[in-house]
């Protein structure tokens, strides 16, 4: 990917797919979803602020069930925290706010690697068939996010490209009607917009724009006077060299 998505464009994905991970695994009380692209860029969302704090405590120390499956590509699982002494800052941080059990489900769909982590109050542990639903909702979730991103890039850059032709068809307009006015050629017609652009501070399809809209009426003394600056200036560039 050239570019990107940003956290705006990402969050609304996100805090679907945690919510519809919980809902599909039994016992679950709560979900964070990390989403990391190519780069080193991150983006999480939780379905609980507690669980927030969570998912930062994990990207900040580089411990847990979470940071551990993103790693890995493989699950991890913490059935019950109160014995499971793995991650010392995590297990602290996640029973200090009455949680048990985690496990986190890793992702990878077109380079981008998605880590949900699922949370109990109880000694719990991921059913299998619910672990490979959530496997699949991220992956598509990371693919549907990537597909969204690159169609909103291409009707950007062809809407882009729409205005620029507009703007050249424009300003094709406005250099006949130029020509026609001062009797001249393209490239003097051309220089006489262009002056008549930075002396105005608008840009050259504006000036264009009004041209084509009055039909050169009342432009044509300040395009000759600027024609002959330009011509002088051409001259004297020539001179010096």
């Amino acid at each position: 990917m050239e570019t990107m998505p940003d956290a705006g464009a990402v969050a609304p994905w996100l805090m679907r797919l945690g919510d519809r991970a919980t809902r599909c695994s039994a016992g679950c009380r709560g979900a964070t979803v990390v989403l990391r692209l190519p780069g080193g860029v991150s983006h999480s969302a939780a379905t609980h602020p507690d669980l927030a704090a969570l998912a930062v405590t994990q990207e900040e120390v580089g411990e847990g069930p979470g940071a551990e499956a993103a790693r890995s590509g493989l699950p991890v699982y913490a059935a019950d925290l109160v014995t499971d002494a793995r991650w010392p800052e995590f297990r602290v941080a996640a029973l200090e706010r009455g949680l048990r059990a985690c496990t986190a489900v890793p992702a990878t769909a077109e380079g981008v690697t998605t880590t949900v982590a699922l949370y109990a109050f109880r000694p719990w542990r991921l059913a299998a068939g619910a672990l490979e639903a959530v496997r699949v909702l991220a992956e598509e979730t990371a693919a549907g996010l990537l597909r969204d991103h690159a169609r909103a890039g291409a009707e950007a850059e062809a809407e882009q490209l729409r205005t620029a032709i507009a703007s050249r068809a424009v300003i094709d307009q406005a250099l006949g009607i130029v020509m026609h006015m001062l009797d001249c050629d393209a490239d003097r017609a051309f220089g006489a917009l262009r002056t008549l652009s930075q002396h105005t501070n608008r840009k050259l399809s504006v000036v264009a724009a009004r041209i084509v809209r009055v039909k050169g009426r009342g432009s044509t003394r300040e395009l000759r006077r600027l024609l002959g600056e330009g011509g002088r200036a051409s001259r004297a560039g020539g001179d010096s060299g």
